[in-house]
C-alpha cells in the first residue's frame, strides 16, 4: 500500500506543484502593485503569461526533487507531516536555484523559497484529504 501512496505522492508533486507555483507567481505579479509591493518586481517584466509559463517550466525541477524526497518518506512511513513537506519544498527550491540560477530574481529568493514551502504544504494537505497519505 505504501508503494501506491509513494507513487501518487511523486506524481502529484511532479505534475501539480509547477502548476500551483505558476498560479501563485501570477497572483503575486498581479497583486504586488495593488498592495504597494511593486518595487519588489524586477523592472521590464515580460507579459503575465510569459512570467507564469516561465515559472511553470522552472518549477518542474524543484517539484520533481521534492516529489522524489517525499515519495521516499511516504514509502517508508506511509505519510509525511506538513513541516517535513514544507522543509523539503524549501530545500528542493534551494537546490534548483543553485543548479539553475536566475540572477534577475536573486533578491526574491527567500520569498520564492517560502512560496515553494507553501505549495508543498498545500499539496501535502491535498494528498491527506484525498486519503492518499496514511492518517
Amino acid at each position: 500500500m505504501n508503494m501506491q501512496r509513494a507513487l501518487w505522492t511523486f506524481l502529484i508533486f511532479a505534475l501539480v506543484a509547477p502548476f500551483f507555483a505558476a498560479l501563485a507567481i501570477a497572483a503575486v505579479v498581479i497583486l504586488a502593485p495593488l498592495l504597494g509591493l511593486g518595487d519588489l518586481l524586477p523592472p521590464g517584466l515580460p507579459p503575465l503569461g510569459m512570467v507564469a509559463l516561465s515559472a511553470f517550466v522552472w518549477g518542474i525541477v524543484p517539484a520533481v526533487l521534492a516529489g522524489i524526497a517525499l515519495a521516499v518518506i511516504v514509502l517508508r512511513q506511509g505519510s509525511v507531516g506538513w513541516i517535513a513537506a514544507a522543509a523539503i519544498g524549501v530545500v528542493a527550491f534551494a537546490i534548483a536555484a543553485i543548479i539553475f540560477p536566475v540572477p534577475e530574481l536573486a533578491h526574491l529568493r527567500p520569498y520564492l523559497a517560502f512560496l515553494a514551502g507553501l505549495v508543498a504544504v498545500v499539496l501535502r494537505e491535498m494528498l491527506a484529504r484525498a486519503r492518499i497519505l496514511a492518517p
